[in-house]
């Protein structure tokens, strides 16, 4: 992914530039993960965790009520 940068703000204080500023960040935090952050998907809102292997396979990894793991092939 590219590198994005935001447009400098001007010499005063501008309520426009401030909410652009906020928006933007909370779009590019949303993209990423953070160094130590807790990730939760939740099934019931169709949040996937979806792992690419070496060769190019993808495999969804999902959690029955016990705890167990299990993976499903996807495309």
């Amino acid at each position: 992914m590219a590198r994005r940068t935001f447009t400098r703000p001007g010499e005063e204080y501008n309520r426009e530039y401030q909410n652009y500023l906020v928006s933007e960040l909370e779009n590019q935090s949303g993209l990423t993960f953070n160094k130590g952050e807790r990730i939760e998907a939740n099934g019931g809102d169709q949040t996937e965790i979806v792992l690419v292997s070496p060769d190019g396979s993808k495999f969804k990894i999902e959690a029955d009520n016990s705890g167990n793991l299990s993976t499903t092939a996807v495309s």
